[in-house]
């Protein structure tokens, strides 16, 4: 019987388009705020507009993007108390999440935490942002994947996405050291413990530090803050702008 399903296909132009749009932003080659034209993406990446549409809806359902209807479409950026409002959330989930997983993580699975801590060691000592990132959203995603709760996993996925991508621009622009990023062999420790306040303690540790220098810059948004860092790197301007 044909229940008018449609056959299941390779992945789409449109998930391709999306895939190389999320890594130039968790690259740096697309900044918070810049806007992003559909004709002039689809022109650069050899694709109708209609596919780098359905690429963009894609990005904005997981945060990434943010699109005025009628209007333009534009990297997300966050306000600092958009920030904070993400990192309070995030702590009290995380907390939850690990805390859970500690209980349901088998040795094979301690043993890919530990791995994935050594190659953000490793990202971090060779000055690797883009693979320190995306190695940091893997370990992170194990945890809330082995917390036994698919909702609690998504929510955790979504709302942390976009604060990724934006520390990897931090790190891109030098406005973070890799070198003085918490290390991740504490949580794994924590972890191992089955401790549960203190697996609490080291996820709170662990996250409150990852954006302290902008939550103490003068800038409000992460867009200004980025902005200002890549023009001093670059040399091309003296301090940043004070309020």
């Amino acid at each position: 019987m044909n229940a008018g399903l449609a056959p299941v296909r390779p992945e789409s132009l449109a998930a391709q388009v999306c895939n190389a749009l999320k890594d130039a932003i968790f690259a740096g080659r697309l900044q918070p705020g810049e806007a992003l034209r559909e004709l002039h993406l689809a022109r650069s990446m050899d694709v109708s507009q209609s596919t780098v549409r359905e690429a963009l809806v894609q990005l904005e359902r997981i945060g990434l993007v943010v699109r005025e209807q009628n209007r333009r479409t534009t990297v997300t950026s966050f306000t600092k108390r958009e920030v904070r409002e993400r990192l309070e959330v995030r702590m009290a989930l995380e907390e939850m999440a690990a805390a859970k997983a500690a209980v349901n993580l088998t040795r094979e699975d301690l043993a890919a935490l530990e791995g994935l801590a050594d190659r953000i060691e490793r990202a971090a000592n060779r000055g690797d942002h883009f693979d320190y990132v995306q190695a940091d959203i893997r370990f992170h995603r194990v945890l809330w994947q082995h917390s036994g709760s698919a909702v609690l996993a998504t929510t955790l996925d979504q709302l942390t996405t976009p604060l990724f991508a934006f520390l990897s621009v931090l790190h891109s622009a030098e406005l973070k050291d890799l070198r003085t990023a918490k290390p991740h062999e504490r949580l794994v420790a924590a972890i191992r413990s089955r401790n549960e306040q203190r697996i609490r303690k080291e996820i709170r540790a662990h996250i409150q530090g990852s954006y302290g220098r902008f939550l103490s810059s003068d800038e409000e948004t992460l867009d200004e803050f980025a902005a200002g860092g890549i023009r001093n790197v670059n040399g091309r301007g003296g301090s940043r702008k004070r309020r």
